[in-house]
């Protein structure tokens, strides 16, 4: 069968309703109203990026099915977006910096940047190839993954997407992550840059002080310290001095989102079945980071209505695309990992939960007084930077409100620090619960990665 017979397709029967929906407002002020998603979905896509609307499950559709969850065709029209997007806020004199996942990005819309993390920078380099099938797409992804490997080290984690920028596809202005227990490769990463292609990216590591630092005075004010190096770095590439106002006003746009995020997810755990699919729900979920799309504005956008749309069916009890009976419950721990959500709702089961990045959107700003120590303390607390026994304590809890009925942890091949605390972690998380747990390691194997997953699915019903 011909990739051109398996695309999917948005019945004409969901538009009527669709258009009727909110515009998507945008940080430089310009809008997309949804009668122009919808033309963009039903034509432009699937012409420029047939790979995302591949119907073929088993590999996992890019594009949900669930046509009557207007943030769903949004959050779509906005990934495949991503390239006119970045490269219309380059034509204005906008800054792109890449960070690290799982971090606060207030800082650096603040300082008038677009921040992007690994996940959002790979969506954009592929946004630039156009017209490939998904096979096509699938061959350009792990060729790219090979030049990571050589580039840095084939023991290193390379799913940040350093490589992209080292090869100069993508115009990034300059690196600047923050050192953290999150990710082992951060500064590891940085340091590759100087010996990439483009020496003319601007670098900066925002040093985090680790090992049980949160309630330390000193290392609240370094970091705030950090904080305002950064700002003054990305302020030299706009040209424009950023205020502490400016900071303060970001946190509370910021705080918005991460509020949403953690009601839309209380909504979703209270339910009796599932509201949204597992995919619907990670999208959701992730918005409240403000970062997938490299525009804060379009992701509220996205939340303010998103939920009431999960309220509703939380209240009439609508069950989300393709989720019949009661599905095994999983939570998954660990970084940059997930398992295939249609395939593993397929066997009879579905993930309601991440930690990962989970931990960042969870923690709220404190918005009065200085809005750099403020910020320094919320991220300094982090639940995933913690130690073990502390991050533990936190995991369960969100598996506890979660409902799970068991407990993945996943971590790429080359994470030192997640592969590291697994074992220990899980151990902390089954005596707290009581809970089935299973740990994989995954280096980009996912049939063998989703035949696991399914097999612990079919332990758990």
């Amino acid at each position: 069968m011909s990739v051109a017979q398996k695309l999917f397709q948005y019945p004409e029967t969901a538009r009527e309703a669709f258009i009727k929906t909110e515009d998507i407002i945008f940080r430089d002020g310009s809008r997309a109203t949804a009668e122009e998603v919808w033309k963009y979905l039903t034509e432009v896509g699937p012409v420029k990026y047939p790979n995302a609307y591949d119907d073929t499950e088993y590999h996992g559709r890019r594009i949900s099915g669930d046509v009557t969850l207007p943030f769903s065709l949004k959050h779509n029209y906005l990934l495949l977006t991503m390239d006119d997007r970045m490269t219309k806020a380059k034509e204005n004199g906008v800054p792109v910096i890449f960070v690290q996942g799982g971090q606060s990005v207030d800082p650096y819309y603040a300082a008038g940047g677009i921040a992007l993390r690994p996940a959002s920078t790979g969506i954009w380099a592929r946004r630039k190839i156009q017209g490939l099938d998904l096979y096509q797409e699938q061959v350009s992804s792990s060729d790219v993954k090979e030049k990571a490997r050589r580039a840095l080290s084939f023991e290193a984690c390379n799913t940040a997407g350093y490589e992209h920028i080292q090869e100069g596809t993508l115009p990034v202005d300059m690196v600047a992550p923050f050192s953290c227990l999150r990710c082992s490769d951060v500064s590891y990463g940085l340091e590759a840059h100087r010996h990439g292609e483009r020496r003319d990216v601007k670098l900066f590591l925002a040093d985090y002080p680790m090992d049980g630092q949160k309630d330390k005075e000193w290392a609240i004010e370094y970091f705030a310290e950090n904080m305002r190096r950064l700002i003054e770095e990305i302020s030299g590439l706009t040209g424009r001095e950023t205020t502490a106002e400016d900071l303060r006003n970001e946190i509370k746009v910021h705080n918005e989102g991460r509020r949403l995020a953690v009601e839309i997810a209380d909504l979703w755990w209270s339910a009796e079945v599932p509201p949204t699919n597992g995919k619907d729900r990670r999208d959701l979920f992730q918005l409240g980071g403000m970062e997938v799309h490299g525009d804060p504005q379009a992701s509220l956008s996205l939340l303010r209505e998103a939920k009431g749309y999960i309220a509703e069916r939380v209240r009439k009890g609508i069950p989300g695309y393709k989720i019949q009976g009661n599905p095994a419950r999983i939570f998954v721990c660990g970084s940059c990992v997930f398992p295939n959500e249609y395939r593993t709702e397929e066997a009879g089961g579905i993930i309601v939960g991440n930690d990962n990045h989970w931990s960042d959107i969870a923690t709220i700003v404190e918005e009065e007084g200085d809005p750099y120590y403020n910020l320094s303390r919320a991220i300094l607390s982090y639940p995933y930077e913690q130690s073990i026994k502390e991050r533990a304590q936190w995991t369960v809890e969100q598996i506890k409100r979660s409902r799970a009925d068991g407990v993945l942890f996943l971590y790429n091949w080359g994470c030192n620090t997640q592969s590291a605390i697994a074992r220990a972690l899980v151990d902390e998380i089954k005596k707290e619960t009581g809970l089935p747990t299973l740990i994989i390691e995954h280096d980009r194997g996912s049939e063998q990665l989703q035949n696991r997953v399914n097999a612990f699915v079919e332990m758990l019903k």
